[in-house]
Formats: structure tokens, C-alpha cells, sequence
């Protein structure tokens, strides 16, 4: 396997405030607990976590009993035991229970906590990889669905719909229905035959099955895919979980106005400073969720009342003795959500993505309020993986992956630049160096007959030069109309590299990778990250 870092400043779509982070980290510094690179941060942070000995063996016993319910292997159970030690602290990342496990970058996540935690262990602070289920979020049509290629790099769409209970249940309650195997028919269709694909399609009939919860299924999934690591697997969804976050619960409650002017003070504080506020956060926000009929509900707070979804109205006192009696019925927003998870475990990291920067820079002024550090946050690594038979036409074609990132016009000229034997990257070359010399030449004549014509000279420069560009874009695709088996190769690249103009990794199922690959592609994944670069990284497999 070969591979390569590009800078996210050369990757489409990136934010500046994940630009920042990664590479100017000062100038957010006070939005975050400590620079992610840093091992001083994590040693500084280490001392401020405390630990509650009950606390701990009530949320451990949770976990072992969660993940010998979805199979996990014996390094897991054994990881759960340590991190029963005070002297452990977890890695944690999460993601949404997509079908099939979801986009290829939840397996990544999943990678860089494995990988961040063994290193942390090697560096003297002992860690553990958790992984915590998205079970409580009530978008359904964000998991529904995934995707693969077939043979010519097409995207096939695979999905379920769901059984819900009620239109907006909790995503953990939602059971898969016959389409379900339907997808994996598709899916089998699209791989070609062999090993990787057999076992893939196996574990995937043995853990997405109808009627089996969306969480369960997701979750006996990763306990299979990351059983040699021992990644260990957190559903929310389970009463003694909420019963030991309870107190956060309630805080929210009694503290619902104080906490939104922290939130909003915080997202204004961003937005001047030009970074985006992932969460936005409403007047009446109190930051968690209730179950009103089966449905998960925001609860809002105006002058003083409470309100499920807008329209019933409820008191304070009804709220906590609901809390007390219905835990269960309670759940937190994004932004809470990291506190609820650090509430639980001893947090020493959390691995994000890179939309998720935001919104743990806006969910870090709550910390202060419920008497706990922020977790130091990592950015995941990120992965452009590309097969033998795209490595050879970038050969070909002298390709990088930015020319396909760079979108069809750029890509068009340099497939019949390379394509072609007449010659006409280098007749345009020739071409722009004579206008240079030109314009040159020009430019010191007019300079010293009347140096006031020297915009206008600039100005017919510049339409020379665009008009010099359009010409170049026009022969490019005469070029490649001229031969179909040139379109096909620049359509291919653009499909499997940057599908709907987007990276590879948020619109692939991972899934597609390993039945082609086989899982031995996760332990190669997992030796190329490296945790003191977070630079974009493109894998040959």
C-alpha cells in the first residue's frame, strides 16, 4: 500500500475553522481544552479528570453487559476491565448507527481512537477506544441509506426505510425491514466474487437482519469489524446510563436559561471571529429531549414555562419527577451530548470529524457549568483510497488526486494534454510564454511613452489571457469528444475520487472498500495514522 498526505488547505470543502485548527491552532485556542498534537496537553488534562470509583463499576457493568450482548471479543471484555482502573482513561468517538456501518469515515473514526489510544498507553497515560452509538438521535433518513459503486464507478444507493414505532422514535427503537436484505442482495451484485466479498456479506446477513434494531445490528457489526482492537461499544439507550448522567439532566433543567446564554454567547463569539456555529441554538432552547408518545421532542423553555415540542405545557417539579421515575424518557442535544458522554467516562480525548469541530467549540462553554474539563478533541483521520485500476490511469494520465478534485474542466485538459500525440499541451505552453514576453516587451515600451496606459495594458492582459484559457478548455473537450475511451476514463476518475463533487469518504459506504479489499484494509488503514500529522491522506490498496 502507498500513500501520501495532502494538506487540508489543498482538500475541497474544508472549513476555516478546521484549517485553523489544524494549522493555526492559537487563534481558536481558547474555544478547546488543548492543542490536539500536543502530548503536554493531554498529561495537563489527565490531572483534572476525577474519578468516582461507584460511578465507574456502574457504567462498566453497563458496558460489559452491552458489548457480550453484541458479541465482543475477548480483547474488549479485557479493555472494559481496565477501564474499570482508575488509572484508564478512554478515547472516545461516535457516529450515527448507519445501515452497513455507514459512510467509509466511521470506520476511520473508529481507527484514529484505536489508534490514538495505543499510542497515548505507549506515551505513559493508559487509554481504551470507545465508541459510543448514536442510538438516541431521531433522524432516520441520515442512516437509512448508503452506498456503493458497481464496475464502472456508479453509485449504487442501498436502503432501508425502517419499522418506527411512532414518526419520530429515537433511531435505536427503529427495526430493519425486508429491504433490508433486498440492499444486501444489491450490495452482493456490485462486489465482485471472492473471499473479502463472502465474508463480508456473511457478517452483514448475520447482523442486519429484519426486525433486528438499527443499533443492535450497527453495533454487532463494529464488534465483529473491530474485535482485534477491542474497541468497546457504548448504547446510550439503557436506564442505570441515564440514572448515572442524571444529575447533568437535571442541572440542564434548573439551569435551562443559563446554559443557552452560555451556548449563545459562545456561537456569537465564533461568528465574529468568522468561524461557523455548527448548532444553532433558539431563544427557548433547553438542550434536551423528551419522549411525548414515542416520539423524541425538543423541550423549550419561554419566560419561565416548559414546553414539549411548542405546545404542552409542563412544570419544572413534572420535569424532575419524570427525570427520577422515566429516565429513559430524557435525552441530550448535540451540544449536551458531549457532556452526558463525559459525565460517563473518564474522557481523556474525543475523535471528531471535521463538521464536528464546531459544535464542540460551541458545546465547550457548557463545561464549566457542570464542573468538568472538555475532552482534548482530535480530528479523525481522513482517507482518499484508490484501487489498482484508478492508480494506473492517473499513471496514464499523469494524474494527482487534486487534478480530480480540482473538478471536469481541469480534468478534461489534462487527460487530452496526456491523451493525445498532436502536441497541444506543449503548442499552449509555447503560446503562454510568447504572450508573457509579449506583454513584457509591452510593458517597458509603454512604460516609457506613458506610464498612465499601463492599466489598460494590464486589462487586455488579463482578457488575453481568459480568452488564452476558454481556447484551452474548448480544444480539451474536442479532444476528448474525439474519443470515447478518453470520456469514459475521465468520467471513471471523477465518479470513484470525487463523487458528486464530494469527498470519497462521506459518500461511500465503507463496506464497498472491505468487500473488495477484504478487513485486512483495516489494520493497513490503521498503521498509515499517525497521530503528530492530521493532514488528508490518499492510500493506493
Amino acid at each position: 500500500m502507498s500513500a501520501a498526505c495532502i494538506s487540508y488547505t489543498r482538500v475541497p470543502h474544508s472549513s476555516v475553522l478546521l484549517l485553523d485548527y489544524l494549522y493555526h491552532y492559537d487563534r481558536l485556542a481558547r474555544f478547546y481544552s488543548g492543542a490536539p498534537n500536543d502530548l503536554a496537553s493531554y498529561r495537563a488534562l489527565a490531572g483534572r479528570i476525577s474519578s468516582n470509583d461507584e460511578m465507574r463499576r456502574k457504567v462498566t457493568d453497563v458496558l460489559a453487559r452491552q458489548n457480550k450482548a453484541l458479541g465482543a471479543s475477548d480483547a474488549t471484555l479485557a479493555n472494559i476491565q481496565r477501564l474499570s482502573d482508575p488509572g484508564t482513561y478512554a478515547v472516545v468517538t461516535g457516529q450515527q448507527v448507519g445501515l452497513f456501518s455507514g459512510p467509509a469515515f466511521t470506520l476511520f473514526k473508529a481507527l484514529t481512537a484505536v489508534r490514538l489510544a495505543q499510542q497515548l498507553t505507549e506515551q505513559g497515560l493508559r487509554a481504551v477506544p470507545v465508541f459510543w452509538l448514536a442510538t438516541e438521535d431521531h433522524d432516520l433518513e441520515e442512516v437509512a441509506a448508503t452506498a456503493t459503486f458497481d464496475e464502472e464507478y456508479n453509485l449504487i444507493q442501498l436502503a432501508d426505510s425502517g419499522e418506527r414505532p411512532a414518526p419520530r422514535s429515537s433511531v435505536g427503537e427503529v427495526k430493519l425491514t425486508a429491504q433490508c436484505a433486498e440492499a444486501l442482495a444489491r450490495l452482493e451484485s456490485a462486489l465482485p466474487a471472492g473471499e473479502p466479498r463472502d465474508r463480508l456479506l456473511r457478517d452483514l446477513r448475520e447482523t442486519f437482519q429484519p426486525g433486528v434494531t438499527w443499533g443492535e445490528a450497527f453495533g454487532r457489526l463494529m464488534a465483529r469489524l473491530f474485535a482485534p482492537w477491542g474497541v468497546i461499544l457504548l448504547d446510550p439507550r439503557d436506564e442505570t446510563l441515564h440514572r448515572v448522567a442524571g444529575g447533568v439532566y437535571e442541572q440542564t433543567i434548573l439551569q435551562a436559561a443559563e446554559l443557552r446564554a452560555r451556548v449563545l454567547e459562545r456561537s456569537q463569539k465564533m461568528a465574529r471571529l468568522g468561524y461557523h456555529a455548527q448548532v444553532h441554538v433558539a431563544e427557548d432552547s433547553t438542550l434536551i429531549f423528551a419522549t411525548q408518545e414515542g416520539n423524541r421532542v425538543p423541550i423549550h423553555q419561554r419566560h419561565g414555562d416548559f414546553w414539549l415540542d411548542g405546545s404542552e405545557r409542563v412544570t419544572q417539579a413534572a420535569l424532575q419527577e419524570r427525570l427520577a421515575e422515566r429516565p429513559l424518557d430524557f435525552s441530550p442535544n448535540v451540544l449536551l451530548r458531549s457532556v452526558v458522554q463525559d459525565a460517563l467516562l473518564p474522557t481523556l480525548a474525543y475523535v471528531a470529524g471535521p463538521s464536528e469541530l464546531a459544535y464542540l467549540g460551541q458545546a465547550q462553554a457548557l463545561y464549566e457549568s457542570f464542573g468538568r474539563p472538555q475532552p482534548i478533541v482530535f480530528l479523525r483521520a481522513g482517507f482518499t483510497l484508490i484501487d489498482q485500476r484508478t492508480q494506473r490511469l492517473m499513471e496514464k494520465y499523469h494524474l494527482g488526486v487534486e487534478d480530480i478534485w480540482q473538478g471536469e474542466e481541469h480534468l478534461s485538459g489534462k487527460i487530452a494534454a496526456a491523451g493525445f500525440a498532436e502536441g497541444w499541451a506543449e503548442r499552449f505552453e509555447q503560446s503562454e510564454g510568447d504572450l508573457r514576453q509579449l506583454l513584457e516587451r509591452l510593458h517597458q515600451d509603454i512604460e516609457k511613452l506613458d506610464p498612465t496606459l499601463l492599466d489598460t495594458l494590464k486589462h487586455v492582459g488579463e482578457k488575453m489571457n481568459y480568452q488564452m484559457e476558454r481556447l484551452k478548455g474548448k480544444v480539451s473537450r474536442a479532444a476528448l469528444g474525439r474519443s470515447e475511451l478518453l470520456r469514459r476514463h475521465q468520467q471513471a476518475l471523477l465518479r470513484f475520487l470525487f463523487p458528486h463533487k464530494d469527498l470519497q469518504e462521506r459518500r461511500v459506504g465503507g463496506t464497498y472498500f472491505l468487500g473488495r479489499a477484504g478487513y485486512s484494509l483495516l489494520e493497513r488503514l490503521l498503521s498509515q495514522i499517525n497521530t503528530h500529522c492530521s493532514d488528508h491522506q490518499v492510500l493506493t490498496y
